[in-house]
């Protein structure tokens, strides 16, 4: 569950990053500078790179779906676990 939370959260961030540099890429477009140009040449690029880089962190975290969290134990597994734990230890003593 944590993890469709973070892949969420990234395909909004990416998002948000794509449709701001479509709005550079327009703007830099009709500046017409020599800077302007090189500069749309840059966010040409990254509007490539981007959605590349955000699919492989994508593909990533579906491979590894659990990542390095650890699910949050409920009340009950948790006393479940130390009733087991004690038991253990009245059979060793």
């Amino acid at each position: 569950m944590k993890n469709n939370k973070k892949r969420r959260l990234l395909a909004v961030i990416g998002i948000i990053i794509l449709v701001s540099m479509y709005v550079l890429n327009l703007v830099l477009a009709l500046i017409g500078t020599d800077w302007a140009r090189q500069a749309l040449k840059g966010t040409m690029i990254l509007s490539i790179a981007i959605p590349i880089l955000l699919y492989a962190f994508l593909m990533l975290m579906k491979k590894n779906p659990g990542g390095n969290d650890e699910e949050e134990l409920t009340r009950e597994q948790k006393e479940e676990i130390y009733r087991l734990m004690e038991e253990k230890e009245k059979e060793g003593d």
